[in-house]
Formats: C-alpha cells, structure tokens, sequence
C-alpha cells in the first residue's frame, strides 16, 4: 500500500466506505480475517434457530409449498456455502450472501402470515429494535448493507402489525396484544432506527480510521526495517531492532575478509561519475550475494573495497570455511561478469588502458576480535577491532606481491576442507607490520 497517496483518505459518506476502491479492497481483506470463524459460527447459529422458526410457523399456518420450498432452497444454498465455497468466494460474497439470506427469510415469513392470516402473526411490536440490533450489530454488516437489511425486513413488520390492529377493529375484534398502533411507531421504530444507525456509522468509520492508521504504522514499521537492512544488513538490524539499538561489544573469535579491485583507479580514471557508480553498484550487488550466501555480514564500503566479518554479529560454525568459500565463490561470479563485460563492450573502459579484466584481491584471517557498535554518542558503527583486521587487509594489499588473487593464513589453511585444501599453495613467512612473529601465507 502507498500511504504517501492514502495519507488523505476519504470516506464516503453514504455508504462509510473508503471512495478508494483499493483501500477498501486491503479493508475488506483484513477484515474478513477478523470475522471469518464468526460468519461460520453465526450461520451455524441461525441455522438452527431458523429451524425452530420454520417448524413454529408450519405449526401455525400449515404446510405452505411457497414457504417450504423458499426454505428448503435457503437450505441448500447454506449447505454449499459452508462446505463447498472455497473461502476467496466467501470473502468475495459473504456480504451479499447474508443480506439476500436475511432480507428472504424474514420477508418470505411476514409476507407468509399476512396472505394466510395476519392475526396469528407470533412477533411482537417490541421486538422491532431486538431485529434493528441484530441487523446493524450483532450480523457483520458493512453500514450500507446493515441499512439495507434493518429497512427492508423491519418495514414488513410494521406493516403487518399495523395491518393486525386494523383487521382486529374492522372485525370488532380484540387487539391481538403487542400489536403496534400508529402512535407507536415513532418509539418502536423512528427513533431506535435514528439512534442505533448513527452509532453503527460512526463504529463503521473509526474501524476504518484504525485500520489506515494500524496499516501505516505497519508500512512504516517495515520502511524502517527495510531501510536498516539495506545499511546494517539481516542480522545486525534483528539485533539493532531487539535490543534498542544498544550493541555492547563482545570478543568474538571470527573471520575477516577484505576484498580490493585491482587497478581500481585505472580502470575508472575514464569513467564518468555516474557509469563508476554504476559499475561498482553492479559489481557489489553480485559480490553481496555470495557474501550473504555463505553467512557473511559486510562490515564496510571503502571505495571498491569490502571488508566482510564471518562469525558476528551471527555465530555460525565453521566461518573460517565459509569465508575461503566466499572468497573462491566471488572469483568464479567476476569471471561470469567479466565475460558479460566482454560480451556488452563494457571492458573497453579498461582494457582500452591495457588491462585485460577486472580481477579482486582478498585477504583471510582469522583470531579473536572486539565486535560493537563504535563511535561518538551521537553516530555509532558497527565494527570490528582487533589484530585479525589489520592481518586481513594487510594480505589483501600482499596479493601485489605474488601475483595471487586469495591470500589466506596457517590459521585458516588448517580448518579446510580436502577439496579447497589441495587448491592452496604456500608462498612463504611473511613479517606483517605490528607482528612479532612471521605470518604463514598461502594462496588459493
């Protein structure tokens, strides 16, 4: 729903319905979510009182073949309706299924007495409002088909118990008690009908009122969540969302990747501002979905670099597998792009400048860290500190070095598995800045 055109709803006044047809059809929707088990059980219920009604009116007027055969249809309709419909054509037609059902059942009775005899009629003047409460409260009518109902079953009644009095005084014969006179419609009917419909139209209208309000809530609830996802990622927004936005650091034992284009600033030295973007955004946008195939959570852009924690803000097992996973599986992806690169004449940006395609460095490590949110009290990141960072992107910038694509640690080449194991090849001890001991380096 866009809330930005449904800000400014209109309800039309006739009808208490929404004037936008597709506001009301998400309102129609949502509410026979809340009333769908309560139409079943309320046709259940009439049901069974309709059948005592039949049973007292045959009693009383005799087995007419209208009567019955009007019943017997709604009986069947009623039987198709709970066990055949499916519930998209209940949804669908669950008004005027109710309305037709109604308006019929007490009209086919009124109308029945007053043709066979008026004075044996068994319902009372009283009863009127009994009728317009259930009508406009207790039945799940929309206003519109409340007032249609209320107006086209209770008219009858008037009718017949005015007509009772009238055959009662032409046949000098007593008023059959709680007949309605004249005088009395007024208190029986004009002014429970007033009331009771102004109350029904403005319990429609506030209904309606907290479902764009409960909905807009909702749209922004899930822009917010959407909008953090795309910044913070899957895992670190659930974390943002259920702890207030409070990420105390923790020491974790994690992996760190960082991932650089090589030749970066070639390659785009040529590029307008907006095809750069572009191209990065492509590229990233592939990137991103190896990274978060193998659980990984991008800690940071820099320019065309990544740098990608395994193992926080999500624990997973294994991290140090699934970020070599990563780092092979982002190299086969900027194989396929480069081959559409070539296919598209988008690589005349590079290899126009001698480059024949894009390759990536990446640097693997693994070792405790300090995870958290880091920074002022007023900006927070979430960030990784710790020696396995630095160790990280200093092999990334080492791939220079040996011509290699994959540099990763002893720490890591210990936990892999035999197949990527056979795909590394050591190049040598390496002395890291801020290290006191060598650092063994192997490719992949």
């Amino acid at each position: 729903m866009d809330f930005n055109k449904n800000l400014f709803f209109r309800i039309n006044k006739l009808t208490c319905q929404f004037e936008d047809r597709n506001l009301e059809a998400e309102y129609q929707d949502f509410r026979w979510e809340k009333i769908r088990n309560y139409v079943r059980n309320l046709l259940i219920i009439s049901q069974t009182f309709n059948f005592l009604i039949n049973m007292d009116d045959i009693r009383l007027l005799g087995p007419n073949p209208v009567y019955i055969s009007y019943h017997l249809l709604g009986f069947a309709v009623w039987i198709f309706w709970m066990f055949f419909l499916s519930d998209n054509n209940k949804k669908k037609w669950h008004q005027i299924y109710l309305t037709i059902s109604i308006i019929g059942f007490m009209n086919v009775g009124c109308w029945s007495y007053y043709f066979i005899d008026p004075l044996a009629f068994p319902v009372k003047g009283a009863v009127l409002p009994i009728i317009m409460i259930l009508w406009l409260y207790v039945w799940p009518y929309f206003f519109l088909n409340a007032m249609i109902v209320t107006i086209t079953t209770t008219i009858p009644f008037c009718f017949l118990l005015l007509n009772q009095v009238e055959i009662a005084a032409s046949a000098n014969l007593p008023i059959p008690p709680g007949s309605m006179t004249p005088d009395q419609i007024p208190y029986l009917f004009g002014i429970p009908f007033i009331f009771l419909t102004t109350v029904k139209w403005s319990s429609e209208k506030s209904m309606r009122i907290d479902f764009v309000k409960t909905q807009k809530i909702e749209s922004n609830r899930k822009l917010m969540n959407e909008t953090l996802q795309r910044y913070f990622g899957q895992t670190l927004t659930e974390k943002i969302l259920k702890d207030d936005g409070v990420l105390l650091g923790e020491n974790s034992r994690v992996t760190i990747s960082f991932t650089d284009i090589s030749s970066y600033s070639t390659i785009i030295e040529h590029m307008s501002p907006e095809t750069a973007v572009k191209f990065l955004n492509e590229y990233f946008t592939v990137m991103h979905d190896v990274i978060e195939k193998y659980d990984g959570h991008i800690v940071s852009y820099i320019g065309d670099s990544v740098m990608v924690a395994y193992g926080a803000p999500k624990k997973v097992e294994d991290h140090e597998l699934l970020a070599v996973k990563s780092a092979v599986g982002m190299r086969d992806k900027l194989n396929e792009m480069n081959k559409k690169w070539d296919e598209s004449e988008f690589s005349r940006y590079w290899k126009n400048n001698g480059i024949d395609k894009i390759k990536a460095r990446t640097g693997i490590h693994t070792g405790n860290v300090i995870a958290g949110n880091i920074g002022s009290e007023r900006m927070l990141q979430y960030s990784t500190i710790g020696d396995v960072v630095n160790v990280a992107a200093r092999l990334e910038q080492a791939n220079k070095e040996f011509g290699s694509e994959i540099l990763i640690t002893q720490e890591i080449y210990t936990t892999l598995t035999k197949d990527l194991h056979a795909l590394c090849e050591f190049k040598e001890e390496l002395n890291l800045k801020g290290r006191d001991t060598l650092t063994k380096v192997y490719s992949i």
